[in-house]
């Protein structure tokens, strides 16, 4: 029955990979899966769906907040030009002699104020091709100064990552826990993309490529644009956030929801009065409604414990890991995300399936918070990805293009990244 079990539950993740890959539906594909999976392992096809949407409502309870304290936070920004205003005062600063580092560094700024990623993407695309434009430099680039940014900025101790709040709360450890291998990780990878990409920007100019504007596009932005929020405006918001979590540990939505306050209050005007606020709120809350997609398919993990399979699969990760259960976490991390094409999945999949065994098997919560942060950054960019894809789209940048710089990134530099986090973990450095 096992044997039949494991073979159930590794159809059921082939169907979410090629699923995903034509473009359905987390929700419709996790649904198909959890049937599968119940079918072959015994359980029942009602009270096998039963278990998976009760892990489906569980995940919800958890991560709802969440989503949506970021989304509120991240919109309000948007609202007040707060995101605008800091991308034209870094591009300014930086001039034209370092544009794709620029370009970088403004979306790392961006991520780290609580920006959502795509509404990164449509802040910063206009000023990149501006300035890509102007050093003639190809818009392949593009997605991955975004994207590459993004997973320097995520592996941060400290900060409301949806993969930080997770892991520090289900190991009961603080937000900042592995101080030393998170900042070593970020730094490691800021450095590593942003030279990459910089690289990058001058091989296409000697190679002869261009930056080809496409038809109706105008990137003439002004850079002195009056009317704008200072840059400096935006400490208050964030650094409230980051001090009620950090100092006074105050619950990770919390902390996002006092921060969008803390924006209401301070551009009032800017957002427009009551209906703006209302406006804004609504379009948070929209937003927000993603976390059903995510929860989908980690309440694919409740159904997937419940089966006799999964003590197939819970041998098979220890052999390859060889017990070490750091390598245990980014095996396992990374192969849900990547099947899954989230990050979120993988951790939350990982964290409900093997907490417990990761720390059976001598894993350090602190160390184990970081592996499994940086884990839950490299598979999970493989191409059928969402934000690959809205990424890639929304820059009209075709995989065939892009990809490459991505892979580089996203996964090879997020992998690099992870395995350093692995070997402090073994020499006791948190």
């Amino acid at each position: 029955m096992e044997i039949i079990s494991f073979i159930g539950i590794l159809a059921a993740l082939v169907i979410i990979v090629v699923g995903s890959l034509k473009s359905l539906n987390l929700i419709i594909l996790s649904s198909l899966a959890a049937f599968l999976v119940a079918a072959t392992g015994g359980v029942g096809l009602i009270s096998g769906y039963s278990t998976y949407l009760g892990g489906v409502a569980n995940s919800i309870i958890t991560m709802f907040p969440l989503f949506l304290g970021g989304q509120l936070l991240g919109c309000f920004l948007e609202a007040s030009c707060m995101t605008e205003s800091l991308a034209n005062a870094i591009i300014k600063k930086a001039g034209t002699k370092a544009i794709v580092l620029a370009v970088f560094t403004v979306s790392w700024v961006l991520v780290f104020c609580g920006i959502n990623v795509f509404v990164i993407i449509f802040t910063v695309y206009p000023l990149a091709c501006a300035f890509f434009k102007v050093g003639d430099i190809p818009r392949s680039l593009i997605p991955a100064c975004v994207l590459g940014a993004c997973v320097s900025q995520q592996t941060l101790p400290g900060v409301t990552t949806t993969a930080n709040v997770l892991s520090t709360e289900a190991f009961g450890v603080p937000a900042a826990a592995g101080p030393v291998t998170g900042i070593v990780m970020s730094a490691f990878l800021f450095a590593a993309n942003g030279y990459y990409l910089h690289r990058q920007g001058q091989k296409a100019r000697e190679r002869g490529e261009h930056f080809v504007p496409l038809p109706g596009e105008n990137f003439d932005v002004d850079l002195n644009k009056t009317g704008l929020p200072h840059p400096a405006l935006v400490i208050p918001p964030i650094g409230v956030v980051l001090v009620a979590l950090n100092v006074f540990r105050v619950p990770a939505y919390a902390s996002l929801y006092l921060g969008a306050i803390v924006c209401i209050l301070l551009f009032w005007g800017r957002i427009g009065g009551v209906s703006g606020t209302i406006a804004t709120l609504n379009k948070a809350a929209k937003s927000s409604q993603s976390v059903i997609s995510t929860c989908a398919i980690i309440g694919f993990s409740s159904i997937v414990t419940a089966v006799p399979g999964y003590n197939l699969l819970l041998s098979g990760l220890e052999k390859i890991s060889g017990g070490n259960p750091y390598i245990f976490a980014f095996v396992a991390v990374a192969a849900i995300a990547a099947v899954s094409g989230s990050a979120t999945g993988g951790v939350r999949f990982v964290l409900d399936s093997f907490k417990d065994t990761l720390l059976a098997m001598g894993g350090r919560p602190a160390s184990l918070v970081r592996v499994i942060c940086a884990s839950s950054l490299t598979f999970d960019s493989l191409p059928h990805n969402s934000a690959v894809v809205l990424t890639l789209n929304a820059c009209n940048v075709t995989h065939k293009e892009g990809y490459k710089h991505l892979a580089v990134t996203t996964v090879l530099n997020t992998s690099l990244a992870t395995i350093i986090a692995i070997v402090f973990a073994m020499i006791g450095i948190q």
